[in-house]
């Protein structure tokens, strides 16, 4: 049963409408890779093998601090990139192919793949200087099977950008690119599966800050053979744009670029107490782990998802936001915002159900509904316990009026605003309780206790009488 609205807000459930689309979900059963099947492999995983080893077979590394800064920065910047490149093409599309898969920046007639840095651009020489970007490119080129693209770099001063180059850069023989990245992918399949990359190359960012160095997390001694870059001798010609570069920046420093969001994520908006928490408090302990599914992981999400993405080119693609929060990206799928999620229900619910049961999918939609200017959104299912015929779902919601997630919106963005103004989340809606067994801020938070009271005021009270506890 769905419970009611909070104060200040209108009820959202009459705005919906629920409906399945057994069409699109014959069309994903149909592209689902067989459960086992060999994983996808990323374009950026090949231009650095070792580190996605480590990355995927290594234990967790904390980020810097001040890198943590950079990407944070980087983040806000992206979100005004995103707005002034999405009128020119397709943005972040989902490409695959030989089992391989990339996001690409930007897809007008070629591909366009986005460097932000705070380095000085490069001047020329991209093979000498940016081989791993030429090679991130070609892949790209491969996958659409275009022999030309453009590299787009901005020179990051803060939050605003200072300089800003571009180069077109085409490719020959693509045939013989694709045959050197689909051998690095064999590789790395082959030492995943083996957990021995003895035989992968010499990892590119070895002795430059790489966190799984750092740390001592990798078994890298900076010797190990280095191919080269992919496109060794397949770069055709690579061509200055300046009058794109400048267009381009010019109307980038025309974007104020915002200040922290309050609204970081959706998420934010479904539980804006938790949000709360996050940005106020240091877990003392980690959220005990999720119960793992019986029978062993299920791989079913990433096959799922790959069923996706492996439609027509450009079906897949990143929508353009009105605004800069949250500066979280929405993903489309035809051009509606779009969620993937497995459940390990053993039957399967009806369109009104997910509505009346699982009320945060429709809620977060509709938000990114509003947030990309469409009023229809697609929740794909995967039914871990269904055999193939019935194991994908997919739910057709449609908002009518959006205005009324508009308002929920503001109601919710504006009741976590006036919590962190005035350091008490108690105004704020509890969270589930299915929420609270796993939550890092069960002890202060109150969720999922009989009472629901906050104990922040408690806990700030204690820290400050005896500050040298905290």
């Amino acid at each position: 049963m769905v419970e009611p609205a909070p104060p200040g807000e209108p009820p959202w459930i009459p705005a919906v409408r629920a409906t399945e689309s057994p069409e699109l979900a014959a069309e994903l059963a149909a592209r689902l890779p067989p459960s086992g099947a060999p994983r996808s492999i990323s374009v950026t995983d090949l231009l650095a093998p070792r580190r996605a080893y480590w990355r995927a077979r290594g234990p967790p590394v904390a980020v810097p601090p001040d890198r943590e800064h950079r990407m944070e920065e980087g983040r806000r910047i992206h979100t005004t990139l995103g707005q002034v490149l999405g009128r020119l093409g397709a943005l972040e599309v989902r490409v695959r192919g030989d089992g391989i898969h990339g996001r690409i920046d930007l897809l007008t007639d070629r591909p366009v793949e986005v460097k932000t840095t705070g380095s000085p651009l490069p001047a020329g020489d991209l093979e000498g200087s940016r081989p791993d970007h030429l090679d991130q490119l070609a892949l790209y080129c491969c996958l659409l099977a275009r022999p030309a693209g453009r590299l787009l770099y901005f020179r990051l001063d803060g939050t605003s950008v200072g300089e800003a180059a571009a180069w077109d850069v085409a490719f020959r023989n693509l045939d013989g690119l694709w045959r050197s990245a689909t051998a690095r992918a064999r590789a790395l399949r082959a030492a995943l599966g083996a957990n021995d990359p003895a035989p992968l190359p010499r990892c590119a960012w070895y002795g430059r800050g790489c966190e799984f160095q750092v740390q001592s997390v990798c078994g890298c001694r900076g010797d190990e053979p280095d191919p080269g870059p992919i496109v060794a001798g397949h770069v055709d010609g690579v061509v200055p744009r300046p009058e794109a570069a400048v267009a381009l920046r010019k109307e980038i420093a025309e974007r104020p670029v915002g200040g922290p969001p309050v609204v970081e994520r959706f998420r934010d908006l479904l539980y804006p107490r938790h949000a709360f928490f996050r940005r106020r408090v240091v877990p003392s302990a980690p959220p005990p782990p999720a119960p793992a599914p019986t029978g062993g992981e299920s791989d079913l999400y990433p096959r799922l998802t790959e069923a996706v993405e492996a439609g027509a080119v450009g079906s897949v693609a990143r929508l353009p936001t009105r605004s800069e929060e949250p500066d979280e990206e929405v993903g489309g799928w035809d051009g509606v915002p779009y969620l993937v999620r497995t459940s390990r229900l053993r039957t399967r619910r009806t369109a009104a159900e997910w509505v009346a049961r699982s009320p945060q999918y429709p809620l977060e939609l509709g938000f990114r509904c509003v947030a990309t200017g469409t009023s229809t959104a697609r929740l794909v299912v995967g039914y871990e316990s269904a055999g193939p015929v019935g194991a994908v779902q997919v739910v057709t919601f449609s908002f009518a009026p959006v205005t009324t997630f508009s308002r929920v919106w503001r109601a919710r963005a504006a009741a976590l605003a006036r919590a962190i103004e005035v350091d008490d989340p108690s105004d704020l809606p509890p969270c589930p309780g299915w929420m609270a067994e796993r939550c890092a801020y069960r002890d202060v938070c109150g969720c999922g206790t009989p009472s629901g009271r906050v104990q922040w005021k408690r806990t700030v009270e204690a820290v400050r009488a005896n500050p040298s506890d905290s």
